[in-house]
Order: C-alpha cells, then sequence, then structure tokens
C-alpha cells in the first residue's frame, strides 16, 4: 500500500464516522464465538465491536504495523480481543476459524494498492476459506450499482451545480486524469465521495473509491457458492447535507446518490 502523508489525519477521519460503521453490528450471526476484522487499521470499529459483544472473540489484522501497535494500546483491559500485523493469506496458515470475516471500508484499498479486481477475488476466496461452514462476510465500503437507473435524467444539471464552484474545476481536472471524463452518474458520485480530503489529495485523488459493484460482489460470490444474503445501499446523513449544501442539489438529485453499501454472504454449511 502507499504511504499515507499524514497518518493522524487519515485515522482521525476513518474513526469520525464510527457509530455509522457499527451498523454492521446487526449482522454479526447471532451465536458467532470469533469475528475476524480484515484492515482493521487502528481498530476503532474491532474495539467498539468487542465492547458490544463480550462473549465474542475479536482478532483485527491489518498491514500497517503503526496502526497495529496503536490498536493493541488502545485496546488494553479489553479481553475479548486481539491485533496483528499480518496479510489474510498469511492468516490462513493459522487453523484457527472464524464465524465472522469483516472488511469495513478497506476493500477499495484491496483494489487501489493491490491488482484490482483479482486482488478482491482472491481477498474473497481468502474470506471463505477461513469462514467456519455457515459462517458469514460482511462488507461495508463504498459500493454502488452498475446501472443507476433516473440517475441520467438529472446529470447534466448536477454535473453543471458541481462545476459552478470555481474551486472545484481543478480537483475535477485531477480526477478526470484518473478516471476519465465525468459523464454518468456514477462517476460523478464518486467524485462527490473524495473532494473535500484535499489535506491528502494527491493520494486520495488516485484512489478507486468505488471500484467494485453489487453486481460484481454477486458474481463472486456465485463463484464461491456463497450465499447472498443481504445488501442496501444508501447515502450517510452527513454526505447528503453536504452536498446540498455545497451544490445546492435538490432531493431528486440527491436521491441518485450514495454513498454506503453493505453485502452480506454466507458460505453454505454442508455438516
Amino acid at each position: 500500500m502507499e504511504e499515507i502523508a499524514n497518518p493522524q489525519i487519515y485515522l482521525e477521519r476513518m474513526s469520525k464516522p464510527l457509530q455509522e460503521k457499527l451498523r454492521v453490528a446487526k449482522f454479526i450471526t447471532e451465536g458467532a464465538k470469533s469475528v475476524l476484522d480484515v484492515g482493521c487499521a487502528n481498530g476503532v470499529v474491532t474495539i467498539a465491536l468487542a465492547k458490544m459483544f463480550p462473549e465474542v472473540k475479536f482478532v483485527g489484522i491489518d498491514l500497517n504495523k503503526d496502526f497495529i501497535e496503536i490498536a493493541k494500546k488502545e485496546a488494553e483491559g479489553v479481553e475479548n480481543i486481539s491485533f496483528e500485523h499480518v496479510y489474510l493469506r498469511e492468516r490462513l496458515a493459522n487453523q484457527e476459524r472464524f464465524d465472522v470475516v469483516l472488511f469495513c471500508s478497506v476493500l477499495h484499498e484491496f483494489f487501489t494498492y493491490g491488482e484490482g479486481i483479482s486482488t478482491i477475488v482472491k481477498a474473497m476466496a481468502d474470506a471463505h476459506e477461513i469462514l467456519n461452514p455457515g459462517g458469514r462476510l460482511i462488507i461495508r465500503d463504498m459500493v454502488l450499482f452498475d446501472y443507476m437507473t433516473k440517475a441520467d435524467l438529472w446529470l447534466p444539471k448536477m454535473i453543471a451545480k458541481v462545476k459552478n464552484r470555481s474551486e472545484i474545476i481543478p480537483l475535477i481536472s485531477d480526477f478526470e486524469k484518473y478516471f476519465g471524463e465525468i459523464k454518468s452518474i456514477k462517476q460523478l458520485n464518486h467524485f462527490l465521495l473524495k473532494y473535500k480530503y484535499t489535506d491528502n489529495w494527491e493520494r486520495e485523488c488516485r484512489e478507486n473509491y468505488t471500484p467494485v459493484s453489487f453486481e460484481q460482489y454477486d458474481r463472486i460470490f456465485g463463484l464461491l457458492g456463497m450465499k447472498d444474503q443481504y445488501r442496501v445501499s444508501y447515502t450517510i446523513s452527513y454526505l447528503n447535507d453536504l452536498w446540498r449544501e455545497d451544490f445546492d442539489l435538490t432531493e431528486e438529485e440527491l436521491s441518485c446518490l450514495r454513498s454506503t453499501g453493505i453485502v452480506v454472504a454466507e458460505k453454505e454449511n454442508l455438516q
């Protein structure tokens, strides 16, 4: 993964929507005894979940050694949690298997700093292998549908409103160098998810926030023989308000945009 220019700002930003990220808690299987949190960063979400489920063992893993050290310090006194600086694939050598594998706001980084969709497929296959029979895979990330129906009706006016702010134009220019001219609602949605992150813009601009669609996850689960249990697409209230305020978007226009997707799939239980 590319080095983070300002780790403190990065971690603070990742930690801010904690309550919203904890929506994943309701998908942790009743009776689950163990959860693996992949790409846990400094462990904010992992620790919060461990406190919510004191009878469940939580293991957080991340590639950033400094983040793991922070997580270990923050988790002192929480008995049902541990953290490891390790790749998911390396974790397969351990015989331990889990009832839940969680990817919270991290798979877009797997795609960007790995080998694209093949890295996602490998991660899903590894998660499938590390799950117990009947185990559950939970993904929370910036996930969009490939086809966003009514959106094109509003697209020209929405683009005009965004470009009406002169300070946005250089950011759009940078974005289009990597992702092409904004001609679809999906591209516009992608740009709107990142334009505020100018503190680390060089890195954030190049990062593909929305690389894997709901439809692609469905196909991957099908290849793995997993059952798609749940999916939801929504916009967190902060961004909804931000886009309304910054660009004067109407309710109809805002309804075309999304910030977050949750996908849940289960491993077949052959017992």
